[in-house]
């Protein structure tokens, strides 16, 4: 991925995007919404009032995401995950939603990958945000990389959103490590 022109096109446009704030704002709570009609994602978390993350979501959860004040979608999943769904992009942009793909192998993660994504998390301000993937694997390590690393969270209290999700698998646990040591934070949950 590093370097890869697609890559740096959706990196720019989201910035461009968000910098001009040329998408809808995050609701100020996430009550009120209608996505209790279809109920949520499996294995959503609010990790925190603007973070939250979850598996993929279905067709009918995906066009109720404005109603319930998200501002930006980042999936972590590749296009050719199981139960992912083709028009994503354009049912989330429809409701005036910003969407990234950040297509992650989910059998070899990469620092580009995390770098990537906490460029974009970085750039969103106080908007509400899901993070997604096929299981909310992918999505609860990135996000507790991110929030240790940029946002200054303890690991051991960020890293209970991950637990509650999996145990991460060896390739996981590498990119975890190395992140964490690129970065000065001593923390081995394994």
């Amino acid at each position: 991925m590093k370097g890869s022109p697609g890559t740096l096109y959706t990196l720019c446009t989201l910035c461009a995007c968000i910098l001009s704030g040329s998408y809808a704002h995050a609701a100020e709570s996430p009550k009120g919404g209608s996505a209790a009609n279809v109920g949520m994602p499996a294995n959503f978390l609010i990790v925190t009032d603007r973070i939250h993350t979850s598996a993929q979501p279905t067709r009918a959860q995906l066009v109720e995401l404005k109603a319930n004040g998200y501002a930006l979608v980042i999936n972590l999943a590749t296009p050719a995950s199981a139960g992912a769904i083709a028009d994503e992009g354009s049912l989330i942009a429809k409701q005036g939603i910003s969407y990234v793909n950040v297509p992650v192998d989910f059998r070899a993660p990469s620092l580009q990958d995390f770098d990537l994504f906490s460029t974009i998390l970085r750039q969103t301000g106080s908007r509400r945000v899901l993070v997604h993937c096929q299981v909310n694997k992918r999505a609860s390590a990135f996000t507790f990389l991110h929030r240790v690393v940029h946002d200054g969270i303890a690991p051991d209290e960020a890293w209970k959103n991950v637990v509650t999700i999996w145990e991460p698998d060896p390739q996981w646990i590498d990119l975890i490590r190395v992140v964490l040591k690129r970065h000065g934070i001593n923390f081995d949950p394994f």
